[in-house]
């Protein structure tokens, strides 16, 4: 039997409740199968997926799915009974708008419009916090010292590598704090995937001596030194190699190579989501509350990918590609 102190009553009361209106495969089907945008949208307004009281249309679907966004991200910090729960989720965006900030200091521009506002700083916080080290104003010395590090970088896209590192970073400290083996063990194969991730990257980029090292993560379950063992060779001796082995699953989704190399970040999402189904089988506890909230933003970016393919003309096959899975056992 669980320990009470993991039992989160209202918390895990009100994710039951949420969880039962994502969406499932019968309707993501019927909203692929429309012939345009606007007849989606009339699906998805039908099953006041929106939950708004005004229908979303080819005008403001974009804007409604930044709201739905944003009330996903407050009742997260409201609900969780953990606030470094909602941090972690935060955290992405955070650095998404630490990367603005030093790129507007790179390049003497300011970037406003790029801004996401689901992170726990604001913009205006996280640029007075570029001002001096020392006064550590995001009150986190991984996210502080990562960065000064950014500021200082002399090539701009330098500013990706080192804050994408200092995500990993900060992201595991958070993990290791909140003491959660189950969500520990996932956000490690999230790092390993997003190092399976810059591999092919690499590979992509014809495997130049600095790339790798510049993107990897140290926080995954093995070194740089073990991974250059196997950068720039042939790909066959991969298969000596513990990690490869771990998620040949993903490997074996991919109907070819290129499909492999140009969908590889919907294949990783699918493997992680499929991770979080067991969450579905826990009445209580801190895992499934994080199951909840990591597949409702996959949802949400399902649906801008489905509207935003819509509204370009693709076809449902083209769209189809680009979507996760859905949430449901």
């Amino acid at each position: 039997m669980r320990e009470s102190r993991y039992i989160y009553p209202y918390s895990n009361t009100i994710i039951c409740i949420e969880e039962s209106k994502l969406l499932k495969q019968f309707q993501y089907d019927i909203v692929h199968d429309a012939p345009d945008i606007w007849t989606a949208l009339a699906e998805l307004n039908k099953m006041n997926y929106f939950h708004t009281y005004e229908n979303a249309d080819v005008d403001n679907y974009s804007t409604i799915l930044d709201g739905l966004m944003k009330d996903t991200f407050t009742l997260m910090k409201e609900i969780v009974p953990d606030r470094r729960l909602w941090r972690m989720f935060a955290l992405y965006y955070d650095i998404h708008n630490m990367k603005l900030v030093a790129k507007e200091r790179h390049s003497g521009r300011r970037h406003d419009r790029l801004a996401m506002s689901y992170g726990s700083y604001s913009l205006p916080t996280i640029r007075s916090a570029a001002v001096r080290e020392s006064d550590d104003i995001l009150e986190n010395a991984a996210l502080t010292a990562g960065f000064f590090e950014a500021l200082r970088a002399e090539e701009m896209y330098d500013i990706d590598f080192i804050l994408d590192r200092t995500y990993f970073r900060a992201l595991s400290q958070l993990v290791e704090q909140l003491g959660c083996p189950g969500i520990a063990r996932f956000v490690l194969e999230k790092t390993d995937l997003y190092n399976v991730s810059v591999f092919f990257q690499a590979m992509a980029a014809g495997n130049p001596k600095w790339y790798f090292p510049k993107a990897f993560s140290d926080q995954g379950s093995y070194t740089l030194r073990e991974w250059q063992a196997y950068i720039g060779g042939d790909m066959s001796g991969l298969r000596d190699f513990p990690l490869w082995r771990k998620y040949s699953l993903i490997w074996e989704a991919a109907e070819s190579r290129r499909q492999l190399s140009e969908e590889l970040d919907v294949l990783i999402d699918n493997y992680l989501i499929s991770k979080t189904k067991a969450c579905k089988l826990m009445a209580f506890g801190i895992e499934p509350i994080c199951a909840y909230f990591f597949n409702k933003s996959m949802e949400i970016t399902n649906i801008r990918i489905l509207l935003a393919g819509k509204k370009s003309g693709y076809s449902a096959f083209e769209i189809k590609r680009r979507m996760r899975i859905p949430y449901e056992l």
